[in-house]
């Protein structure tokens, strides 16, 4: 009996580290570290045709609301709409991202990115509901120091896969408008999944939970500011941060 339940121990330590090639949890436990971070955002959706649009959305990432350097965000891409509430599209990324937090990277990268996406959309009585599955193709390198102060040159690119899910509901606010517009109230979650890597598995990288308001400043613009609970997992260090964001941006839609 005693032999029967070694074994039974030693499989169930086993067999879940054979899958993610981490050592037992008892000898590397997690850290986890909250902190403050503002995002400011823009968005633009322009049609070209009556199907094909532009898109563009940027994003400007600060650390301690504000203060500190995170991330550059710039990507470009087209959409193109294969019925109502159908749409697919595809563009280019690029992210520089600094050294940030209490669990910052060794150095700064810099990354180029090439996207593919679906997106839904429909309605159901006075909610609006979209889904989001994009893929990414990522190239990542470092900005590596030379030994000459503080010059840094470009090293190697690493190469990457993830996959995305986002989800968001919204709805009017019942007597709030603005200019004679109703304002909006909305939740989204956004998963980000790495593929491939070390697990050859979908593993959790990013989960981004965000609620707020939809504040109409003319028939084609809306700003929303809210919160954004940004859980971020580093598996390599056993470690994660849980980034409490201030989401304001900038809405362009051409129709």
């Amino acid at each position: 009996m005693h032999r029967l339940r070694r074994i039974l121990l030693a499989a169930t330590v086993s067999v879940p580290c054979a899958f993610t090639g981490a050592a037992p949890l008892a000898a590397q436990p997690w850290i986890t570290r909250h902190q403050d971070a503002a995002w400011v955002g823009a968005f633009m959706d322009e049609p070209v045709t009556e199907r094909l649009a532009l898109w563009f959305d940027g994003s400007w990432r600060r650390m301690d609301l504000g203060a500190a350097p995170q991330q550059l965000l710039l990507r470009p891409g087209v959409q193109y709409t294969l019925a109502r509430g159908v749409r697919v599209g595809g563009g280019y990324g690029y992210i520089a991202t600094a050294p940030y937090g209490s669990l910052p990277i060794a150095d700064p990268t810099r990354e180029h990115r090439t996207w593919q996406q679906l997106s839904l959309s429909h309605t159901a009585g006075r909610v609006g509901f979209s889904h989001r599955y994009r893929l990414e193709q990522r190239w990542i390198s470092p900005l590596l120091r030379t030994g000459a102060g503080d010059a840094r040159e470009l090293g190697d690119a690493t190469y990457q896969n993830r996959f995305r899910y986002m989800g968001r509901a919204q709805t009017e606010l019942t007597g709030a408008r603005v200019q004679g517009r109703p304002m909006l109230l909305f939740v989204w979650d956004e998963l980000l999944m790495p593929i491939g890597g070390a697990t050859s598995l979908f593993t959790l990288g990013q989960n981004r939970l965000t609620g707020g308001v939809g504040i109409p400043v003319s028939a084609r613009v809306r700003a929303e500011v809210g919160y954004m609970n940004l859980y971020n997992a580093f598996a390599a260090r056993r470690a994660n941060e849980v980034n409490h964001t201030l989401w304001v941006s900038w809405h362009w839609t051409g129709k």
